[in-house]
């Protein structure tokens, strides 16, 4: 999440007071869910450890018991950190600072197009910029996720973040082949094949003519 600079030490305290609220502090809430194997929840550890061994910093979260992983804010990520460059999939949210929304622009733009962008904002001259100055599969504003359950709007990505839309609609026809059939029954292509002579020759200098 990309937080300009003015507003990140509230953002991170009202954060940090909406995660207390929701979950408490680190293993203690009965509503905070597992990671869905090992695996995972050691590659989610894995990506955190880096991130912290490459300059970053905890500052909400961070405990982990087994599968169990608290929701975790990080900060002063480092461009080479993991977690800078693969999808997360876990309750780990890095926090970067920003002045100029141009340089958020730039970065997404350097990196693979994501699969949903959210955009928080009440200035709907800056949000109309960033969704038109970058490329995503879907995009929320002011809001996340809901993108993805309306009935009416397609949901996938884009290059790299995937290729057609399922939904509705939209999924009937990204995952169905429209086959195209077309049958001869009243063709003036024979007129116009070799040899070039007579009536064939004739029509070839009307097209032309016609057609410059």
């Amino acid at each position: 999440m990309f937080v300009h600079a003015s507003i990140r030490d509230r953002f991170v305290e009202a954060l940090r007071r909406r995660i207390a609220a929701a979950y408490g502090s680190g293993m203690t809430s009965p509503y905070l869910a597992r990671i869905v194997n090992d695996r995972h929840a050691d590659r989610l550890g894995g990506l955190i450890a880096d991130a912290l061994a490459t300059g970053g910093r905890i500052i909400v979260g961070g405990e982990r018991q087994g599968r169990a992983l608290a929701p975790t804010v990080l900060e002063a990520i480092a461009p080479e950190a993991a977690i800078d460059h693969e999808e997360i999939f876990g309750p780990v949210l890095p926090v970067l600072t920003y002045d100029d929304i141009e340089t958020v622009i730039g970065r997404i733009n350097a990196r693979p197009k994501p699969l949903a962008l959210y955009v928080f904002d009440r200035d709907r001259a800056r949000v109309d910029h960033i969704l038109a100055a970058t490329t995503s599969g879907s995009a929320g504003v002011n809001l996340t996720i809901v993108q993805y359950v309306h009935d009416h709007l397609p949901f996938g990505g884009v290059n790299n973040s995937g290729i057609g839309a399922a939904h509705g609609h939209h999924g009937f026809r990204t995952f169905s082949h429209e086959r195209a059939v077309l049958q001869n029954r009243f063709s003036a292509l024979p007129l116009v094949f070799p040899p070039y002579s007579g009536r064939a020759a004739r029509l070839i200098r009307l097209a032309k003519r016609f057609l410059g």
